[in-house]
Parts: C-alpha cells; structure tokens; sequence
C-alpha cells in the first residue's frame, strides 16, 4: 500500500512516514499544500492531510481529491482541531476518518489497518487493492506491504483472477481453464492445483485470505 502525507509538520510528518514504513508501507510526505498539488499527480492508496497547511487548508486538498481529480481513495484528516464542526465538514468534504493531533502513532496504524479492512479491494488507474495486497493490472506487478513479491506466471494468473473476482466463487472448471487453458482438463492434477496454490498462499501471506470449497471451487474472501 502506497501512502501520500500532506503535513507541514517536518518532524512529526517523518516520525509518522518511519513508523508505517517500519509496517510495510511505502510513503511519500509532502510539506505544503502546493507541493502537493504541483507534483505529479499519481493515484495512491491512501491520503493522509493535516488541516491546517503553512500555504492553505487541507479541505482544499480534500475538494480537490474528490472534485477534480475524481478520486476515491480513503483520506485520513488529522489535525490540532478536535471542534465537531470541523470533523462533520471533513467527513462531509469526503474524508474517511478523521484523528485529532495529539495522537500515538500506533493509533494511526490501527486506524490504516482499520480501513483496509472496510475496503478490502480498492481500484484506481490499473491497479487493484486487496487488504496489503497491490496487483498492477499492467505491469502484472505485486505487492504485499509496498514490496514487490516474485511470482511465476502461473502463479501471477492465479492472483489475478481472484482479486478481479473477491467475494464470488469460482468454480474449479472454470478456475482450471482460465490458468491452465483447455488441456488444463486433461493435463494438471488435483495435486499440482493444491500446490501450486499453496505456494501463493505462502508468498501472500495471512492477507491472501482463499478458501477452498470441496467439489465446488475457490473463493477469496472479503
């Protein structure tokens, strides 16, 4: 999961990008809300904006996120205003959560944690997001915890095929034709299918949640 800071706090903003790097994600900080917006623009996983920015607001940010740029990643505010008033409009904005400075960042982690777990596959520009999984539909590239993983050809299909179908089931006959093409009926076992996915399973980790149903077919679960 790749992760945008837009902070003009220099040193809390590099204690918060140490602490989610050392949890394995990849993080970008920017100082000013200008820096920001002038950078060239590449969708990521997660904005997390302080308000109160030394050349603007971060409800500009956030208007700008939804209303230009179309995006409909998850944003995290956080900000020294702990005021209702402020929270309501930054939820309203389009904000995701909203955390009132001071804050612990392990407090923060959970609260990342917490959102992926609500948005379990997230889409944007070609790529597909699952829990701390990152698949770019282009490249054919995947990531857990912003690093890259190794996968065979075979195997890079296999995640394909069921981060494009989370929360449906899909049958073993179709599961074998989509990997393995037509001879696949003919020429892959029962064993090299098991296999085969439990060496994903192993790579992915506990994130890569896919179950087996017997005599039906396979389902990665929400």
């Amino acid at each position: 999961m790749n992760i945008s800071i837009i902070d003009d706090e220099v040193v809390l903003a590099s204690r918060i990008k140490r602490k989610l790097e050392k949890n394995g994600y990849g993080v970008t900080v920017y100082n000013s809300l200008q820096e920001f917006i002038n950078h060239d623009y590449e969708e990521r996983d997660l904005y997390i904006i302080d308000l109160c920015l030394g050349d603007g607001s971060g409800f500009e940010i956030i208007k700008w996120l939804r209303n230009e740029k179309h995006s409909s990643t998850p944003i995290i505010i956080m900000s020294g205003y702990n005021d209702t008033e402020k929270k309501v409009y930054g939820l309203d904005l389009g904000a995701d959560d909203y955390l009132a400075k001071p804050f612990q960042p392990e407090e923060l982690i959970a609260r990342v944690k917490a959102l992926s777990r609500r948005n379990p596959m997230l889409k944007y520009n070609g790529n597909i997001q699952y829990k701390n999984i990152c698949l770019n539909l282009n490249s054919k590239e995947v990531q857990v915890g912003g690093k890259k993983i190794h996968l065979t050809k075979t195997e890079d299909l296999i995640v394909e095929l069921f981060l494009s179908n989370i929360g449906k089931l899909v049958q073993k006959d179709e599961f074998i034709q989509k990997i393995w093409g037509e001879d696949g009926y003919l020429g892959v076992s029962d064993n090299t299918i098991n296999v085969t996915i439990s060496k994903v399973r192993k790579k992915l980790g506990d994130d890569f949640s896919l179950k087996t149903k017997i005599n039906k077919g396979y389902i990665l679960e929400l």
